[in-house]
């Protein structure tokens, strides 16, 4: 059975300036009780209301990566940025 080419995706994806990242940001709801909130992806700080939605290609221009992971040629988490490998603790 050959394997379908990937479609284009249509989703959007809930992004916000986060003032901790200092940058724009992917979000997530959380609830405490009755109220709701988005939060940063990355530090779990709330960010404003001011949502942005915007599909895969404009996330990837915000530095995300849409889809499987690239290669890594060194060692780490695979992110590419180098460091891990670079550490000394």
């Amino acid at each position: 059975m050959a394997i379908a080419a990937p479609n284009q995706i249509s989703s959007s994806f809930p992004t916000a300036r986060c003032a901790v990242c200092d940058r724009y940001v992917l979000t997530y709801l959380s609830f405490d009780g009755a109220a709701e909130s988005r939060n940063c992806v990355h530090c779990d700080s709330v960010v404003g209301a001011d949502l942005r939605w915007i599909n895969a290609s404009e996330l990837e221009a915000e530095g995300y990566q849409f889809g499987a992971p690239t290669a890594s040629p060194g060692g780490g988490c695979g992110s590419g940025c180098g460091t891990c490998s670079v550490r000394k603790n």
